[in-house]
């Protein structure tokens, strides 16, 4: 009788190794046929809000009613990281300039609405960029910060704040450039990259 109840213990135990067995490979097997994982998308800027080209039309409508010559010469918005990867929606600003007035225009767009802030007088020239030499989005400068440091630093310091902006670089350059910064108010922590806005490259500082 022992010996029967210890052959159907190690039989069950072979069946179970088995099983096991069989799981691994087919795993395995799934795995080289599905091939390896795509990276996961940053949630925010350019997952629940709207991205800086998507809330560009109604600002560009709005700055031609403005001033006809009105070119742009900025993009901004800041939130914190927890907004980042929540997805919240972004409020952007977006700055215009008339060569033939020489005054500048700050147009903010929610939720797809456009509205005027303020006008200014400016005593010089400000640079300006073309909608053609802007090909890289505010997700993908998003992603870039993300990837050189941000996902540390989010995960360090949830509690830090987020600003991204789009101009042409202070010492001149033929492209406009994102600069993306993660800082923690109240310290020196702070993560600044940079991105050409027209072929995705990393700007060095």
């Amino acid at each position: 009788m022992a010996v029967t109840e210890s052959s159907g213990v190690r039989w069950w135990l072979l069946l179970g190794l088995g099983l096991v067995l069989l799981a691994v490979v087919g795993a395995l097997v799934y795995g080289r046929l599905a091939g390896p994982a795509a990276p996961t998308p940053v949630v925010g800027l350019g997952g629940g809000g709207a991205t800086a080209r998507q809330a560009f039309a109604p600002a560009a409508e709005l700055a031609a009613q403005w001033q006809g010559d009105a070119r742009l010469a900025a993009v901004s918005c800041s939130q914190s990281a927890l907004g980042v990867q929540s997805g919240s929606e972004v409020e952007w600003a977006f700055q215009f300039f008339s060569p033939s007035t020489q005054q500048l225009v700050l147009i903010t767009v929610a939720g797809e609405v456009a509205w005027m802030v303020r006008e200014s007088a400016s005593p010089y020239t400000v640079p300006t960029f073309s909608t053609e030499a802007w090909g890289v989005d505010s997700d993908q400068a998003l992603q870039a910060w993300w990837n050189h440091g941000g996902d540390r630093l989010v995960a360090r310091r949830p509690d830090a704040d987020l600003a991204m902006q789009l101009r042409m670089p202070d010492g001149g350059g033929e492209h406009p450039v994102w600069s993306v910064v993660g800082l923690v108010a109240g310290t020196e922590t702070a993560l600044t990259v940079m991105v050409d806005a027209t072929d995705g490259v990393l700007v060095e500082q």
